[in-house]
């Protein structure tokens, strides 16, 4: 996405004032059942506009909270206007503004992207820096409240070893809760400073666990004591510092926590017994999308919401079809005509929604795009920095191993990304070949490699489908390999036998250039030495659009 989207006329916000001039419980007073059943449901839209389809949605259901994906949006200008205008309609139709949700974690999870990638939290991680991580989240929030969007559905607070492999991979901050306690509620503190509410997930802990909640519900079999000792950690931390966050739940099972089986999702023991009575924890939770497989406790898409409700849960997601949202709907209101769903108990989630909305920020009168580009760049450099970090850490030490420079030899580079051959191709002097990896050059990979011409080759790992094909290579053709793992370690097996593997933790096309100086560099057997990012001398951006961001899309 060009900063030149940015290059619009003045697009006006309107918002309800009703939740500024009225306090939450006189709103909660005037409020139909169907009004309060509309502000605990959080809804995907189908399109980039406020056509006549989504116009019908909000005015008939009213939906509290709207989730923003990447196929909500084209470009910045047009997602500022349809965030403007879902504002401008819910101050005619609703009595309280929307919150509009997205997932801006960084790495694979980016829904907003700019010309440098946005490092992932495990790159951000090795920064190791506190003060930068608030103001890196600063900027992104201050981005996002550009856009018209005021809750991030970040930080990732699962505590996971990145050197094994699991379903969080590179989102997470680490392996030790108490480092990533200090490195989330920076990043939290951030996000607050720049009027964004953030949303800790995945409670109590994905960490470690290996199956993908989008397809199964995993299970973990931590007691409830080794759960306090590590995974709870952060979450207790954020409750501790009084961070205005929202709480995720997991669509994970703990069977030796809550004897039910059931996904914390559904679990009373876990949100209310616990989260809320033990940890102390007042805020929003807020549940993972209910349409996933890890949710399908029911094969009804309205029973699963009510009983996520019953659990503990404020605000009920359903990110898939329409048909299910209206069905959830229907489902909540019967629930609740009927009894099953006591007023007292749907009054107390509204309550606290209407309350958290009431504290948001006034939003300014226009949309301030010079905000907005300025926020832009800052973030591109931080997002170079990071990287740059990233690059240093990977390589240090790993330099001996790579074979002398020779002009005359052709290097194969095989990427996804033309912009990281393009990187490396300006910064080496020698000769290269560019092989564009997909389904077809992947299966031609071991060919290419076992010529005997090739002596060296460097393999751009952007993505799990690129990361784990290295695993069918035999132990000759990895000798052959430098490998930029642009994954979490653990997605690279047996990495020992690869000439070097550089953990990146993200996407960093530029790197191919840093390769290709380090190869060309006659001291590298020296202590190394990287430049800043201040004295890259290359402030061309990488093509976005040609990286592999599309070989994973995480919808949490």
């Amino acid at each position: 996405m060009k900063i030149s989207s940015f290059v619009a006329a003045v697009i006006l916000l309107v918002f309800s004032p009703n939740i500024h001039s009225q306090t939450a419980n006189e709103i909660l007073e005037s409020m139909s059942t169907e009004e309060k059943v509309g502000q605990v449901m959080v809804w995907s839209l189908i399109g980039t506009q406020l056509d006549s389809r989504i116009h019908n949605l909000v005015s008939r259901y009213k939906p509290g909270s709207i989730i923003i994906f990447r196929r909500n949006i084209r470009n910045t200008r047009q997602l500022a206007r349809l965030t403007s205008n879902l504002q401008s309609l819910a101050a005619k139709k609703m009595k309280a503004p929307l919150f509009i949700m997205i997932d801006q974690e960084g790495g694979v999870v980016t829904r907003v992207r700019i010309n440098t990638p946005i490092p992932s939290a495990l790159a951000l991680s090795r920064v190791d820096d506190p003060e930068f991580i608030k103001d890196f989240a600063k900027t992104k929030g201050d981005l996002l409240m550009a856009l018209g969007v005021n809750v991030n559905l970040a930080p990732v607070l699962d505590i996971s070893n990145p050197k094994k492999d699991s379903f969080i991979g590179n989102r997470t901050f680490g392996a030790d809760p108490e480092n990533v306690s200090n490195l989330t509620i920076a990043y939290a503190r951030g996000m607050n400073d720049a009027g964004v509410i953030p949303t800790a997930k995945h409670f109590p802990g994905h960490g470690g666990t290996v199956q993908d909640s989008h397809r199964v519900t995993p299970k973990k079999m931590s007691t409830l004591e080794e759960l306090e000792s590590r995974d709870l950690v952060p979450f207790q931390e954020f409750i501790d510092q009084g961070i205005n966050s929202l709480f995720m739940t997991a669509h994970l099972a703990l069977p030796n926590v809550d004897k039910s089986g059931l996904p914390t999702t559904y679990s009373p023991f876990l949100i209310q017994e616990h989260l809320r009575e033990k940890m102390g924890f007042k805020g929003l939770v807020l549940t993972d999308d209910l349409e996933m497989k890890g949710a399908a406790i029911h094969p009804d898409i309205g029973e699963r919401t009510i009983r996520a409700f019953l659990a503990g849960n404020d605000l009920l997601m359903l990110a898939g079809t329409p048909a299910h949202q209206r069905r959830a709907f229907h489902a909540m209101v019967n629930a609740v005509n009927q009894g099953r769903i006591s007023m007292e108990r749907l009054n107390e989630s509204v309550l606290r929604i209407l309350k958290a909305k009431e504290a948001l920020p006034q939003p300014a009168a226009q949309t301030d795009m010079k905000k907005a580009m300025t926020a832009v760049r800052k973030l591109e450099d931080m997002s170079r920095q990071v990287m740059r970090k990233a690059f240093k850490v990977a390589i240090e030490n790993r330099l001996r191993d790579w074979p002398e420079y020779d002009p005359k030899l052709m290097i194969p580079v095989f990427s996804a990304s033309r912009g990281f051959y393009r990187h490396f191709r300006e910064n080496y002097q020698g000769r290269a070949r560019f092989y564009h990896l997909n389904s077809h050059s992947l299966n031609l990979l071991s060919d290419r490699l076992a010529r005997p011409e090739v002596k060296l080759a460097i393999y751009y790992a952007s993505g799990s489908v690129t990361a784990r094909k290295l695993r069918q290579l035999t132990p000759q053709l990895r000798e052959k390999l430098i490998v930029v793992n642009c994954n979490h370690s653990g997605e690279v097996e047996d990495q020992e036998t690869f000439m070097t593997v550089l953990n990146f933790g993200g996407h960093s096309p530029e790197s191919g250039g840093w390769i290709a100086e380090e190869l060309m560099n006659p001291s590298r057997l020296e202590p190394v030495e990287t430049r800043t990012p201040a004295e890259a001398g290359d402030s061309s951006s990488p093509d976005v659009g040609e990286n592999d961001f599309s070989e994973i899309e995480n919808s949490d």
